[in-house]
């Protein structure tokens, strides 16, 4: 997850460009021109803001052992975060290579020609990353979250070429968990903590979600409202702490039981039908999609639970 907060800083200060639907819908077509000016702007942008945070995070992460050869991590088990980290490297590539793709898009280049070099500027990208990670021993290359970082980043080339993907929306949510509110008692007691609110993975939950018209509509005299959505989350309980195994044989609390996944269905709205039409606006209504908002779920494994409101 540290990596998502990194593909965050990076994009955030560069390619957060308030592009309305308009201004998309105008450079679709196939005359359209890159204008080298803006081009400049995001290339010479991205340079800068690559430039101050890697010196940045490389002060403040990388300053353990380093290795003289590549450190090959195959974690798929997910013995540590039941595997939600994957979810954060998945949503961290998507939401760098639609951040890259809008820039893009700004520049000129076609809607599918701005997805192509967004999901790959992302990808090359995420890959310095775990290039970064493999020769330290306490990281290492891990080829599930390499995996993870490309399926994400590959959404926009998805959505380019196969538009009816777009009915998918791909979210993240989080509430502070006892790990991370409790964590200074939980500490004085031996038990599982967290001291940083980005390790608390307890507290997060990564959605899909479609909406409801594709699933009740075909269905006669159905009115169900567009901005209705269903979503099933993916979580976790019983987690060991930061970076501490927490199922198997291994784990950091052998008396404490192995972690478990967490699977829940819930109610999800699309927030492009908020009201109101400004160019901003919208813009920003898009972006509160990746969130997952308060509404009625079920908890459906490992035991059912209900919950009013499940953010």
């Amino acid at each position: 997850m540290r990596r998502f907060f990194l593909v965050i800083f990076l994009v955030l200060g560069t390619f957060c460009l308030p592009l309305s639907a308009d201004d998309r819908d105008a450079r679709t077509g196939d005359e359209q021109r890159v204008r080298l000016g803006r081009l400049a702007l995001v290339g010479g942008s991205a340079a800068a803001f690559h430039y101050l945070g890697f010196k940045y995070f490389d002060r403040a992460w990388y300053q353990g052992k380093k290795t003289n050869q590549i450190r090959w991590i195959y974690d798929w088990g997910g013995d540590t975060y039941v595997n939600l980290d994957k979810g954060g490297h998945f949503m961290g590539g998507a939401f760098m290579a639609q951040k890259l793709s809008e820039a893009y898009a700004w520049t000129g280049f076609t809607e599918r020609m701005a997805a192509l070099l967004g999901t790959t500027t992302s990808w090359a990208a995420l890959l310095e990353v775990e290039m970064r990670d493999a020769y330290f021993d306490q990281w290492g290359f891990s080829m599930p979250d390499f995996i993870a970082n490309t399926l994400g980043a590959s959404l926009p080339v998805l959505h380019a070429f196969f538009p009816r993907t777009r009915a998918l929306h791909f979210k993240w949510s989080y509430h502070p968990s006892h790990l991370y509110l409790n964590n200074n008692d939980r500490s004085a007691n031996d038990r599982p903590y967290v001291d940083h609110l980005i390790d608390d993975y307890e507290g997060m939950t990564f959605w899909v979600s479609l909406p409801l018209t594709a699933l009740f509509d075909r269905k006669k005299d159905a009115h169900t409202p567009e901005w209705l959505r269903l979503a099933i989350g993916y979580g976790a309980t019983g987690l060991h702490g930061s970076n501490a195994k927490s199922r198997g044989r291994f784990r950091l609390y052998p008396n404490l039981p192995d972690a478990k996944p967490e699977v829940f269905l819930a109610l999800d709205y699309d927030t492009n039908y908020l009201p109101g039409n400004n160019r901003l606006w919208r813009y920003f209504k898009s972006q509160l999609n990746w969130l997952h908002w308060p509404a009625p779920a079920v908890r459906v494994y490992p035991s059912l639970r209900f919950y009013l409101l499940y953010l």
